[in-house]
């Protein structure tokens, strides 16, 4: 841990105070009272403990306090508010007399605290609590508030008399304490409290008092006779006073003393509100929370009521005005800007505010003061001060709200001052990724100004054209002149034409005119609907339309009839139309109106619904418009009622219900079913509509009402069953709806909902008292509740009821979860009772298996309470209804059900950092989506599986036979691919209850009561199986008989001879085998067992064996060498010889030279092609991690690994089998193992090898234990596997890949028992059995080297032991012990690393890479340098030979260097460096290591070689460069700008680097060289990203600008680009720029630059590999090349130096290699970032990424609220994959932190991407330096207390998921430390400001701690872990970075 002064007497107390508030309301008052007496017993005040003070005294004795008696007194405090009210009322006497004490104490000189000194915790504390007393009890607020108010008084009085030391020691702390109380503590102040409050403090505005404060630190030195003791005690406490931001000066107090006035004033001025006393409390809060009042509402007016508040008023302003006035003129005189600590910004700031709040409560605009603000607000500013502007613009704020008149002015002025290039708004903008806080204030002030400025916009509306004989003879139209209501085609109105219909008309009677309109509506919508033309369709429907509203109600009639024929052919806007036009006439039916609008466009709209099957594709928009009606029908009512017209409300209540009639008539469509992918907006119209038939007791009528609507419940139960649920897990404030529901309007529920309250009441009756709390939304809600689910379960449909508890808002309210938990019950029993009524008379309901199918899914929920309800449910159902469990869908879906869940648990042990969340069934289509924690998932198993057993138990005993035969059915038709897949739960509990007796069978049950053994149904079951299978296949073998085609094997003749049948079989093998050898089968694994068990099967039954038919059996599986197709092999073979045992011998004969043929060919595990190499020989990409990539990997090696393994499995089998009757077998498995173990340099050496080797290994020892052979044949068979065990270790030690704990389990106890066998392997010795002549024994060799083999295996099983559990936790089990180690003396070490090197040079040199020990090491080196030749095929042997710099005594064995292979790339170019002396053997070679590596490899590591430049005194590098540049056109190009780029030591390119000749050179030399397409290339290149990068030189002349006409001038230059072909961008050399987003450029903040960010069109390509999965023959898949565009922001930098963040991100990308190369999915994103020039450079932007800055600036809490906004709640899935992607991105870069020391971690240098990963970016500080030349933040990383939040608390499975990763990280690193460092090191001479010389290098190096074992190098890691978490450094910075940048952090 950083070495923190932490107090623990405080710490103790406080969490103590915190633990009695949180138990309070559960324990006992006998429980708490020894805890509160522990802390009151050692209180202590003035009055107990001071002597008696004669009255008369003058001068007063101030009372010694020590530190434990103030702590306790802090400790009382804390603990006041969190007792009972009894005993907190107990103590506000004594806080009263604490605080009133305060100034006459002398408090002990201790710095024994960690933020602030004890008078100014023990003033805050006090203050804080009795304030929040205050509002708690009332009686006692004058007595509190006195107190405080006394308080100031008389500390104000101390600061003004007293000396310097007490002031700065004792009565400003305590000021500072009073200060923060009030600014954080929320009360009910009055004017009046204020008044007295301003006259207390207002002396210290004094300008003598000022002065006198500031000149305190002063007057101490100066007087003699201050004590030094006294003066350090007084400057360390200032000191740490003024790291806060607190320097305790004259402008410091008062600024305090000014905030504290507008605090106070706001809170007296603006009522509180209700929820404003639980803020949360916290630095500041109250004034937060006040000054957000201030912008919401104008103030209260109190001068013209309260002189003396008034004249208070004026005091403050003006003293406040003075006051900046005087700060101002100071400034102004000073010929330097004032210092951070002088406070004179903040004062200033905070006077503006106070002044505006004063002018405000005076209702008096200042002039003064709004001259002053726009003076400051304009380009005149006296001071062009941030914090001071920034307050000018929120103190206009308050003025605007509260003064109107001035807000059109204001407009104006503040929208010229943002257009003016005002250095405000640029100092805080260095990516253009945030927006400062001026920029925000200003915009606010400005929208503010808008709003209350005079004038309204107007909305012009057109109206529907109408045909002219209908218009002509419409006498209802409403209007006076019909002309108004015409409109042509065009829009316009058409008089003439509708005059001249008008007179032909003319004459005739109404009756006439009424006719000629229904004939003539009639004849139009035929016609329209028999041509089908839209156009005309369109013209009718809209005339109709608008006639439809002032025609009789007739001819009203009419159209509403023809208007429903013409919806079923209209176009989709027409219908819409249609049926809108029918909702807007039923929303305003009238019910005293005697026409028949109301019925008859119900009758059309029902009509409409049943008629609708013609277009399903509407069935949800009129859905919609229906629920829609009926909902605001619904409000109408309600407003109806409320305004007392109770004689409508009956009837209208009558036409709501009515409205369900269309709605159950098209939901009564069979091919609709909204319940399935309802939309948000569906689901809340169909929850509006239930809470509106629950309001109006539609479900349940009342007495004079269940005659004439008795069909309302039988519509409600049809509607129920097609309604979605409503209740959606994803919204996130569902309570808040409910009680806010604009459907349930306020004014009738306080007068209808008391009745629903008593129903309620009955029916959960055990509930009141939470009713009773319950509000009207709530209360409606329970009692849609009930009817919807009450109407569903009676209809057999209860799966929806769990979906009420996935809500996390409704769980969280207790009373609500309560009642609905009681609703549930209610439900369920009801449901029963119901379905127990139908089952007796056989009407059960068919789909309710299905029903209970989806319950059982619920039953897995994440929700937990969802679950319970779900399995209760599903409980009671199966209880209830035993005989259900005869379904076979039902069967089988708790059998796949109970398998999925078993998988998904043991998901964990096979990819232990990835959880998979959804889990499907094929077999059942089931799909379970999970929660990511295991061990909840446990639970649910284990429940579940304990509900299953006794269902299947209870329907045993019911209905065994058709239970049994299910099961059987469900064993018969399980597939298993392979051997590895036969365990499922699903299917073992079904072989279970198959062979169960039941209670049915009496004799058998009775035999076993009474029975020692119990007895089973085990032969029945297999004999069934066996009978149903053979009586199949004898069926297909009929069908297959007769059918008829080209193919003989596959569909042969009738007539077909067995010797035929063989020869076609044994063609079609030998195809299938040619196929797959010439990669062109398409054979799949279904095919291929078939294939296989159809040739064993004729195999089997032929007369006898056919040797070739065997031969292809073997050879085929061999072939495709998969685990599927060997395991199905495996399958065939073992059934062969169990069947004909004769045959063993000739199938192992084949096993035995298949398996050599792999050895031959390098198949399987002695392939290479997987072998362990160095991260580093694979490019290095920047790009983010790809955890396809790392699967890819693990499949790859699963798959070339695993069939050998498989193979093993048998082969071990067999051998038991054999070893004791089969010589002829032993033999042939003794030549295997020979053979096998002779060819160990081919064997694998990839991480996932290490089973497939000792699997081997132990095959073989076992072998030769069994096996009985003379001591030349023993020896010649113990020496290989010897040989081949000491091969493991001739590589670097590895880690297990990926994160399979099986599979690390599995590696362990193989090593574990190889261990045992090598203690167990001792030769015999036997005599020879030869008749020959004796031959003499070989020569020991591996063999004798046991010891130092026991050595290296127990070391594997402790890296593995740690491997597997790195956080050495005890329940992971503890290390291994490994006792050759310990045992070994150092001289051993030597012997030990000859002897190995005797054995394999390479296993010697890594021996001491396994163990540093000092002499191990001086050994190999001696080795390495005395015979280099043995080792140049070692590439890390070269470390040993030539050290980290060059010893002259090797100097003649360099010359081995020609020979040697290849290193990384960053170590060749590091023999460079000038510490190898430039001796030419070692420059030679590291330049042909560079040559040899491929361009893309050596081209990650250019800022490296050109830095190698800098010691090319032979030109070796420059040779590199020339000749690299000449092959590879982009490494050409990058060479040139990194070199470019490294001319210059600054910025500003005025230092010159010494190497610049050189490198200018070196550039001149390159470019010449180019010609031709190359030279095009370049001119191209250089030209375009001129182009682009001219533009900053372009806005130099609009630094001072606006920002819009800096933007205008980047659009005007970046369309003048032309993008050639093939261009690209610097930090992004795979793609190529084909377009430019020319309106995308964004001007960056700078003073003197201009950077700026441009999106730019870029094309890059990828590889398509096009693979058939179910196809088992490698090479199968088409590799195509697709092009893909992207757009990508780039940001163009000018004067910063990228080198630094080049490195950094270099390191980074580096970091990916070695992670992924272990095959862990820790998430990094190295992007890119090329330096071009001196300070300039490309930095692509992370795409789709918010940062944790700008989260806070939106007003997110934390990350937690920020993820559950974006992905969901924190059991949606979506959730649990961004929370896994942060854990693996924040393990990942925590690491990076730490190694590479990055700082200035603020919260904008920290980015969260669209999947949740975790971004730093931003690296300007590394290694030894940080913001500010001080390295403030901690030294591990950052870990704070919203991280750990957000992965699930300290102690979660996230947590732990994240230290097990960051401790992987780092192991995986330190194996590479000196790659990593080397890349480092060559960057030394740059000059960067975060290099320190080689202490740089050596920092680094330890932060590896390379000398460490691998479990103390865990247990360092952890211990880093724990510094970080919650790092109170990591807080303090980021407050700094708030306060000093304005970057929140909460």
């Amino acid at each position: 841990m950083d070495c923190l002064e932490f107090n623990i007497r405080q710490l103790i107390l406080t969490d103590l105070a915190r633990n009695i508030g949180q138990c309070k309301d559960h324990a006992s008052e006998h429980d708490l009272t020894p805890a509160i007496d522990l802390v009151t017993s050692h209180v202590q005040t003035r009055d107990q403990s001071a002597q008696n003070v004669e009255d008369g005294e003058e001068e007063e004795e101030r009372i010694f306090m020590s530190v434990a008696t103030t702590q306790c007194n802090i400790g009382l405090a804390e603990l006041a508010v969190n007792l009972s009210d009894e005993h907190s009322m107990n103590t506000i006497p004594i806080l009263i007399d604490i605080l009133s004490d305060v100034p006459h104490i002398e408090f002990d000189s201790s710095l024994a605290w960690e933020d602030w000194a004890l008078p100014d915790q023990l003033v805050y504390s006090v203050v804080s609590s009795l304030l929040q007393l205050a509002n708690y009890f009332p009686r006692f607020r004058e007595s509190i508030i006195n107190a405080v108010l006394g308080f100031s008084a008389t500390i104000v009085e101390k600061i003004q008399s007293f000396g310097s030391a007490e002031i700065l020691t004792q009565f400003a702390p305590a000021f500072h304490g009073f200060y923060r109380a009030l600014i954080s503590t929320t009360y009910r102040w009055t004017p009046q409290h204020w008044a007295r409050l301003s006259k207390n403090l207002n002396p210290l505005f004094d300008q003598h008092s000022i002065e006198a404060l500031n000149r305190l630190v002063v007057d101490i030195v100066q007087l003699e006779e201050t004590d030094p003791e006294a003066i350090q005690f007084v400057t360390t406490l200032l000191a740490r006073y003024v790291s806060r931001g607190r320097p305790l000066s004259g402008y410091f107090l008062i600024c305090c003393v000014i905030e504290v006035q507008w605090t106070v004033l706001t809170q007296a001025l603006i009522p509180l509100d209700p929820d404003a006393e639980d803020i949360h409390f916290s630095e500041a809060a109250a004034a937060n929370h006040a000054w957000a009042s201030l912008l919401r509402s104008s103030v209260a007016t109190i001068a013209k009521t309260d002189k003396n508040v008034a004249v208070a008023l004026e005091a403050s302003k003006k003293l406040s005005m003075e006051c900046f006035t005087d700060i101002l003129v100071q400034i102004e005189e000073m010929e330097t800007a004032p210092s951070q600590d002088s406070y004179a910004s903040e004062t200033m700031s905070e006077s503006l505010k106070l002044s505006a709040i004063c002018s405000a409560a005076l209702s008096v605009l200042d002039d003064n003061l709004f001259t002053r603000l726009k003076l400051l607000l304009s380009d005149q500013t006296p001071l062009a001060d941030n914090l001071v502007q920034e307050a000018a613009l929120k103190s206009t704020a308050i003025l605007v709200r509260n003064f109107p008149k001035i807000a059109y002015p204001m407009a104006t002025h503040i929208r010229r001052f943002i257009t003016s290039p005002q250095p405000i708004f640029e100092s805080e903008f260095p990516f253009g990724t945030q927006t400062p806080l001026p920029l925000i204030a200003a915009a606010k002030s400005l929208v503010l100004c808008i709003e209350l400025s005079p004038g309204d916009d107007a909305m012009l509306s057109h109206t529907y054209s109408l045909l002219n004989y209908i218009a002509a003879t419409s006498r209802f139209s409403g209007v006076d002149d019909m002309s108004e209501t015409i409109q042509g085609p065009d829009g316009q109105n058409d008089y003439a034409t509708l005059h001249s219909v008008q007179s032909a008309l003319r004459g005739l009677t109404e009756e006439d005119k009424r006719l000629i309109a229904v004939s003539t509506i009639s004849v139009v919508s035929r016609l329209a609907v028999e041509f089908g033309k839209d156009e005309a369709t369109r013209l009718t429907v809209s005339m109709l339309l608008q006639y439809l509203r002032s025609a009789e109600p007739t001819v009203e009639a009419v159209i509403a009839f023809n208007l429903v024929d013409l919806a079923l052919c209209a176009p989709e806007n027409a219908f819409i139309d249609i049926i809108r036009a029918f909702s807007a006439i039923n929303r305003t039916a009238n019910p005293d109106d005697p026409r028949l609008s109301n019925n008859m466009v119900l009758a059309a709209q029902t009509r409409l619904a049943q008629q609708l099957s013609q277009r399903p594709n509407l069935y949800e928009v009129y859905l919609t418009e229906l629920l829609t009606l009926f909902v605001d029908k619904g409000v109408a009512v309600q407003n109806i009622a409320v305004s007392a017209q109770s004689a409508k409300t009956e009837e209208m209540v009558e036409q709501l219900a009515s409205l369900l009639l269309p709605i159950e008539a098209l939901l009564g469509h069979e091919d609709f079913d909204p319940r399935s992918n309802a939309s948000s907006e569906l689901v809340g119209l169909y929850r509006s509509m239930w809470f509106l038939c629950s309001l109006f007791h539609f479900a349940m009528l009342e007495e004079k009402d269940q005659i004439a609507m008795s069909w309302v419940k039988q519509v409600l139960g049809k509607i129920a069953s097609k309604t979605p649920t409503i209740v959606v897990e994803e919204a996130m404030d569902l309570v808040g709806e409910l009680e806010y529901n604009t459907i349930i309007r306020r004014e009738y529920a306080h007068a209808a909902v008391s009745k629903h309250r008593g129903i309620l009441a009955k029916l959960i009756p055990l509930r009141s008292s939470e009713i009773r709390a319950l509000n009207n939304g709530q209360v409606v809600f329970l009692l849609t509740m009930h009817d919807l689910e009450s109407f569903r379960s009676a209809q057999g449909l209860p799966s929806s009821l769990p979906s009420y508890f996935t809500n996390t808002g409704l769980n969280k309210n207790v009373s609500l979860r309560g009642c609905m938990e009681s609703i549930a019950e209610k439900v369920m029993r009801g449901s029963i009772s119901v379905l127990n009524a139908k089952a007796s008379r056989q009407v059960l309901p068919i789909g309710l298996s299905s029903e209970l199918r989806v319950l059982l899914t619920w039953s897995t929920h994440r929700v937990d309470k969802a679950r319970d309800i779900a399995l209760g449910y599903l409980n009671r159902l199966i209880t209830s209804f035993p005989s259900l469990m005869c379904s076979p869908t039902l069967v089988f879906a708790i059998l796949e059900v109970l398998t999925l869940l078993r998988k998904a648990c043991e998901n964990e042990h096979y990819d232990e950092f990835n959880p998979i969340y959804e889990f499907h069934s094929e077999r059942t289509d089931i799909t379970l989506r999970l929660v990511d924690n295991y061990e909840v998932r446990n639970e649910i198993l284990a429940l579940l599986q304990r509900h299953s057993t006794t269902w299947f138990d209870a329907a045993l005993a019911r209905a065994p036979t058709e239970l049994q035969g299910t099961l059987q059915k469900y064993l018969a038709v399980t597939q298993v691919t392979s051997s590895n897949e036969a365990t499922e739960l699903g299917t073992s509990l079904a072989a279970h209850f198959a062979r169960e007796i039941s209670a049915s069978e009496r004799n058998l049950s009775s035999l076993s009561a009474i029975s020692a053994w119990k007895p089973d149904r085990t032969k029945a079951l297999a004999s069934q199986i066996a009978s149903k299978s053979y009586f199949s296949g004898e069926i297909a073998g009929l069908r297959l008989s007769r059918r008829t085609g080209q193919d003989e094997l596959e569909k042969p003749q009738a007539h077909t001879s067995p010797i035929a049948e063989l020869a076609a079989l044994k063609k079609r093998m030998a195809e299938a085998l040619n196929e797959l050898r010439a990669k062109e089968s398409h054979l799949t694994v279904r095919d291929l067992k078939h294939l296989l068990f159809r040739c064993a099967a004729t195999l089997i039954s032929a007369p006898k064996c056919d040797y070739e038919l065997m031969r292809h059996l073997v050879a085929l599986p061999f072939e495709v060498f998969t685990p599927a197709s060997i395991a199905a092999g495996i399958d065939v073979w073992t059934w062969i010889i169990s069947e004909k045992p004769e045959y063993e011998i000739g199938v192992m004969m084949e096993i035995n030279s298949a398996w050599l043929a792999t050895v031959r060919f390098e198949r399987g595990m002695f392939s290479t092609s997987q072998n362990y190499d160095d991260p580093f020989f694979h490019p290095i990409q920047y790009s983010p991690t790809d955890k396809e990539e790392i699967d890819r990997g693990m499949a790859s090696a699963k798959r070339l690994l695993d069939p050998h393994v498989l193979i093993l499995q048998m082969l071990i089998s067999r051998f038991q089998a054999a070893r004791y009757r089969r010589p002829g077998l032993m033999l042939l498995i003794q030549r295997l193992v020979l053979i096998s173990a002779r060819a160990h340099r081919y064997m694998s050496t990839h991480p996932l090898a290490r089973e497939a080797r000792f699997s081997f290994l132990l095959f073989g020892f076992e072998t030769l234990r069994c096996s009985n052979l003379d001591a030349y044949c023993e020896n010649a068979l113990r020496d290989p596997l010897y040989s081949a065990a000491f091969a493991w270790f001739s590589i670097r030690p590895l880690w297990s890949y990926g994160a399979n704990k099986i599979q690390l389990h599995t590696d362990v106890k193989l090593l574990s028992e190889f261990l045992s066998c090598l203690g167990n392997d001792i030769g015999r010795d036997n005599p020879s059995l030869s008749s020959l002549s004796p031959i003499p024994a070989p020569q020991r060799g591996a063999q004798n080297m046991t010891h130092v083999l026991r050595l290296l295996v127990e070391d594997e099983i402790l890296r593995l032991n740690v491997w597997n559990n790195p956080t050495n936790d005890p329940k992971r089990g503890v290390d291994s012990v490994g006792i050759v180690e310990k045992s070994t003396a150092d001289a051993t070490w030597a012997t030990f690393a000859r002897q190995t090197w005797q054995l394999n040079p390479s296993i010697a040199i890594y021996l001491a890479e396994r163990f540093p020990v000092p002499a191990l090491e001086n050994e190999v080196t001696r080795l390495v340098r005395s015979n280099p030749l043995a080792c140049v095929d070692v590439a890390d042997a070269l470390n040993f030979l030539v050290g980290d710099r060059l010893d002259p005594a090797v100097r003649r064995d360099l010359r081995y260097l020609l020979l040697w292979t290849l290193v990384p790339p960053i170590t060749a170019v590091s023999f460079f460096e000038r510490r190898y002396c430039n001796d030419p053997l070692i420059l030679q070679y590291a330049h042909r290591v560079l040559e040899q590596h491929p361009v893309d490899l050596t081209f990650f590591f250019v800022p490296q070689v050109v830095q190698a430049l800098r010691y090319d005194d032979l030109g070796y590098v420059s040779n590199f460069i020339f000749e690299t540049a000449k092959i590879s056109q982009r490494f050409c190009h990058q060479i040139i700008w990194n070199m470019k780029a490294n001319c210059y030591k600054d910025d500003m390119a005025e230092f010159e680097d010494p190497m610049k000749p050189q490198l200018d050179d070196m550039t001149d030399r390159v470019v010449a060289s180019l010609s031709g397409e190359a030279r095009e290339f370049y001119d191209r290149e250089f030209g375009f990203f001129h182009e682009v990068t001219s533009i900053s030189g372009k806005l130099k002349p609009y630094i001072k600008k606006e920002k819009s006409e800096k933007k205008a001038k980047i659009d005007e230059e970046m369309a003048k680009i032309v993008v050639h072909v093939g261009v690209y961008l610097p930090s992004n050399p795979d793609g190529k720029v084909i377009d430019i987003d020319r309106k995308s450029g964004r001007p960056l903040q700078s003073h003197a630059k201009a950077p700026f960010m441009a999106t730019f069109k870029v094309r890059k390509t990828r590889t398509i590999v096009d693979v058939d999965p179910d196809v088992i023959a490698e090479g199968q898949g088409n590799e195509t090349y697709s092009e893909y565009d992207v757009w990508q922001q780039a940001i163009f930098k000018v004067g910063d130096d990228c080198r630094q963040d080049v490195l950094a991100l270099q390191v980074i990308a580096m970091f990916k290699n070695i992670f992924q190369s272990v095959g862990l999915t820790l998430y990094l994103f190295p992007y890119r970032v090329t330096a071009t020039a001196p300070g300039c450079g490309v930095i692509d932007v992370v795409p789709n990424s918010t940062s944790r800055d700008e989260m806070g600036r939106a007003k997110v809490n934390d990350l937690l609220d920020f993820f559950v906004g974006r992905y969901g709640g924190e059991h949606t899935i979506a959730f649990q994959q961004a929370r896994l992607n942060f854990i693996q991105s924040m393990a990942a870069y925590s690491v990076a932190c730490y190694i590479l020391q990055i700082k200035d971690r603020h919260n904008g240098n920290i980015m969260i991407d669209g999947e949740g990963h975790i971004v730093h970016v931003d690296f300007g500080f590394l290694f030894d330096i940080g913001p500010g030349g001080v390295k403030f933040e901690p030294s591990s990383f950052k870990l704070t207390h919203e991280m750990v939040v957000l992965m699930g608390g300290r102690y979660s499975q996230g947590y732990t998921m994240f230290q097990h990763l960051t401790v992987k990280a780092f192991l995986a690193l330190r194996p590479y430390a000196d790659q990593l460092i080397n890349t480092v090191r060559l960057m030394l001479d740059t000059g960067l400001p975060s290099f320190k010389g080689e202490g740089t290098i050596k920092r680094l190096r330890d932060r590896f701690a390379l000398g460490l074992s691998e479990r103390s190098a865990a247990d360092w890691m952890m211990s880093l872990v724990k510094n970080a978490h919650e790092n109170v450094r990591s807080t303090a910075y980021d407050e700094f970075q708030r306060l000093q940048n304005g970057i929140p952090y909460k």
